[in-house]
């Protein structure tokens, strides 16, 4: 190797292998202190892509286990609401069995129709005032929701509109009524075997469904209250409800067609019951506000309302708590998804510190050695001084 002052080309050598180790030592602090393998693009540009996009859908991962989460609470707000409408809808159904007993005064059905009446505002109130964050939930407003439960577009929950809840709209049975005047009837009334009251009576047909034999009655008050009896055991078939009050029977049908009615016995003679060959008097369509248990017949009326309403509330309660296992299920599916993300980026851009201790260790031996070696390099010079003495 040729003796030189002005080009040292082993210290240049010395100096070049200096630096990359100060610069790998350099990397293998940065990795250390900041626990990532890749903190620029120049340590991993393929790597860094992956990751990113990783990173966005694990963040928006994150944010639709929390949307669903929001779904959970707004489904537990509507059903804790429905429950309480529930619970007043079976105390009322307890006073409307009460206010259907003979034994009640006027006075005493009064007394029951002022708590039912309360119920009913509480319904309501409960009803237009329920809401989350700002949506009124269960007085017919709410049309439906989209909630996002995943990081792409289109990953979503549809929640459908919920149960008007507001007493009018709550049930939705409608009933056609039908009259038939009452003459004459004395407790002691009697008439004729052979159309009369104190004989047995069969062939009667209501809607085309056979009644049961109606016994033989000493008076034509039992036999009201016969017949009565005979048309409500078979109500489950024809969709009429008789009541008997203030001088009528009332028969009720949840039918538009109006009631139908077949047999001789239907009409006796004038110390009897006049006729049952009923004319529609009025259809309506009932909700819980129109819940009226002053009367026997009102109270009859009120208990199939009041059920029906009962069978909406379980029916919702039953949709929301399904929708919440849903919401449940889906957010158990995006914590798994976003363990399993978060983990492929973690191999991908953090730091292995075994190996980076390793790295460490070795390039500051690197770097002591280098320093020597340089400073051993830029005494070679001076032997260029010996030839010339």
């Amino acid at each position: 190797m040729a003796m030189t002052i002005n080009t040292n080309v082993v210290s240049i050598n010395a100096q070049r292998n200096l630096s990359l180790s100060g610069s790998q030592l350099g990397t293998a602090m940065q990795r250390l202190s900041s626990g990532l393998r890749v903190n620029s693009a120049k340590d991993d540009a393929a790597g860094l892509a992956i990751a990113e996009r990783m990173n966005a859908q694990s963040r928006g991962l994150s944010v639709a286990a929390r949307n669903a989460n929001d779904g959970i609470s707004l489904a537990q707000t509507a059903e804790g609401a429905l429950g309480k409408v529930g619970d007043m809808l079976q105390r009322m159904r307890e006073l409307a069995a009460q206010a259907s007993n003979a034994t009640n005064s006027k006075t005493d059905r009064e007394a029951l129709q002022a708590e039912v009446s309360q119920l009913i505002a509480e319904i309501d109130r409960v009803a237009k005032t329920s809401e989350f964050n700002g949506t009124k939930l269960l007085n017919g407003s709410f049309a439906g929701a989209v909630f996002q439960v995943g990081s792409a577009a289109g990953d979503n929950i549809t929640v459908g509109g919920l149960t008007d809840a507001t007493a009018a709209k709550l049930s939705s049975i409608s009933y056609t009524q039908h009259s038939a005047a009452v003459s004459t009837i004395a407790s002691d009334a009697t008439v004729p075997p052979a159309n009369g009251f104190n004989a047995a009576v069969t062939g009667l047909k209501v809607n085309g469904v056979d009644l049961d034999t109606i016994a033989v009655a000493s008076s034509a008050t039992e036999r009201v209250g016969q017949v009565v009896a005979a048309i409500n055991a078979k109500t489950a078939d024809t969709g009429v409800t008789a009541f008997y009050e203030g001088g009528k029977i009332e028969l009720r049908s949840s039918s538009a067609t109006g009631i139908v009615l077949a047999g001789a016995g239907w009409t006796a003679q004038a110390t009897g019951l006049a006729t049952l060959a009923a004319t529609p008097t009025a259809s309506t369509s009932t909700g819980i506000s129109t819940v009226d248990v002053s009367t026997q017949s009102g109270a009859w009326l009120a208990m199939k309302n009041i059920d029906d309403a009962i069978n909406k509330i379980n029916s919702s309660r039953a949709d929301l708590g399904a929708l919440q296992t849903r919401f449940e299920k889906s957010i158990e599916n995006i914590d798994i998804m976003n363990e399993n993300i978060s983990a492929a980026r973690g191999r991908i851009v953090d730091a292995d510190f075994a190996a980076e201790t390793a790295s460490l260790s070795r390039t500051q031996i690197l770097q002591q050695a280098g320093t020597a070696m340089v400073a051993q390099a830029n005494q070679l010079p001076q032997q260029v001084l010996s030839l010339l003495q």
